[in-house]
């Protein structure tokens, strides 16, 4: 299954979630940070910091390779470690609820950082 297909499948459920379970309370936010290889002394330990979340995902191989992992305010340490090393790569997306959204960066992912304190 391809990566943007896997995030649409989430993205309906979540869909399908609200419809079937309606709540006036709103829902936490999740961000996913993606990377490509990077010859860096930081690519490794970037990868190994995202295999350990349990939402990682990883697309194709050698130079193509795509990681994945997705952060609820619970994982906030693990996600601030793991943009810290790889938030100036060009093959770093940070997606809100499974969708790359304009500003991510500089907007929504400081929101998680409310959840250190």
């Amino acid at each position: 299954m391809s990566r943007w297909k896997e995030h649409d499948d989430l993205a309906e459920e979540d869909k399908l979630d609200t419809i079937l379970h309606p709540d006036t309370k709103a829902k936490a936010f999740k961000i996913t940070v993606e990377f490509g290889y990077k010859s860096s002394p930081k690519y490794e330990e970037a990868v190994d910091l995202a295999r350990r979340m349990p939402t990682y995902t990883e697309q194709g191989d050698g130079e193509w390779v795509r990681h994945s992992a997705t952060f609820s305010p619970d994982d906030v340490e693990e996600l601030f470690q793991l943009f810290n090393l790889v938030h100036d790569w060009d093959s770093t997306d940070v997606l809100v609820n499974h969708k790359k959204i304009p500003y991510a960066h500089q907007l929504w992912l400081p929101l998680m950082w409310f959840y250190r304190i």
